[in-house]
C-alpha cells in the first residue's frame, strides 16, 4: 500500500483535502501538513521525515504553489530523493517547476477532483495495485452509465493486463448485470476480451457471457 505526501499551497487546502479523501476511499494513507502536524511538533523535521518516508509525492500545482518557497523546496527534495513516484496535478495549467519539470502534469478541475483523476499517476507507481482499484470500482457499478464510465478507465491499460487479470475483468463483468448489460460494455468493450480470453472461463461463464454478447452483436 503506497504512502502519499501531498504538497500544496495553504490557499488550496480544500483541494488537498479532496485528494486526501479520494485516496482514503481506497485505503491509501496520505500526509497533509496542516492536518497531521501537531501544534508542538518541529514541523520542518516532520515534513522532511514524511517526504523521505513516502512512496508517492503528489503536488497540487498552481500559480500560488509557485509563490511558496516551502512548496518549491518540497518538490525539489522529492526530485533529489529519487526512488519515488511524482504525481503533479495542475489546477490552473501551471507546469511542474524546477527539478520536476521533466514530469508531465495532469490538468484537473479543483471543484470536481476525484479518484479517477489520480488513476494514471497511481498506475505509474504500481499498476497491479491500481488495476485492483479499478476492478473494484467496476464491480461496485450500480448503473449502466456508471459501469460504462468505470470500464472506460480500464481501457487504456488493457494491453498491460495479464491473462489472469483479463479473466478477473470478465468475471466481474459477468457477475454485475450493470456491467454485463451496459450497451457500450456489451457491444464494444467486452467482445474482444471474450473472443481472446473466453476460453479461460468456465463453461457456464462462457455460455452466460456469449449469450448476452450475441444479442448486442446484432
Amino acid at each position: 500500500m503506497p504512502y502519499v505526501f501531498i504538497s500544496y499551497n495553504t490557499t488550496e487546502r480544500h483541494v488537498a483535502a479532496r485528494v486526501h479523501n479520494a485516496l482514503a476511499s481506497v485505503n491509501i494513507q496520505s500526509f497533509m501538513a496542516h492536518e497531521h502536524i501537531q501544534v508542538s511538533e518541529e514541523w520542518r523535521q516532520r515534513i522532511l521525515h514524511e517526504i523521505v518516508s513516502c512512496d508517492i509525492f503528489l503536488c497540487i500545482l498552481s500559480q500560488a504553489y509557485l509563490t511558496s518557497h516551502w512548496c518549491l523546496q518540497e518538490s525539489g527534495i522529492s526530485a533529489v530523493r529519487g526512488g519515488m513516484t511524482v504525481i503533479p496535478l495542475s489546477i490552473d495549467g501551471t507546469i511542474p517547476p524546477g527539478f520536476i519539470g521533466n514530469i508531465q502534469s495532469t490538468r484537473v478541475d479543483p471543484n470536481t477532483l476525484s479518484l479517477n483523476d489520480l488513476i494514471p499517476g497511481l498506475a505509474n507507481h504500481d499498476f497491479n495495485f491500481t488495476f485492483d482499484i479499478m476492478l473494484n470500482k467496476l464491480a461496485r457499478s450500480q448503473s449502466f452509465r456508471g459501469a460504462e464510465e468505470n470500464f472506460r478507465y480500464i481501457l487504456p491499460y488493457l494491453h498491460r493486463l495479464s491473462p489472469e487479470q483479463v479473466v478477473q475483468l470478465l468475471r466481474v463483468s459477468i457477475r454485475n448485470n450493470q456491467v454485463l448489460y451496459a450497451h457500450l460494455c456489451a457491444k464494444q468493450y467486452l467482445p474482444p476480451l471474450a473472443r481472446d480470453y473466453g476460453n479461460l472461463l468456465t463453461r457456464e461463464e462462457q455460455e452466460e457471457l456469449d449469450g448476452v454478447l450475441s444479442v448486442y452483436a446484432n
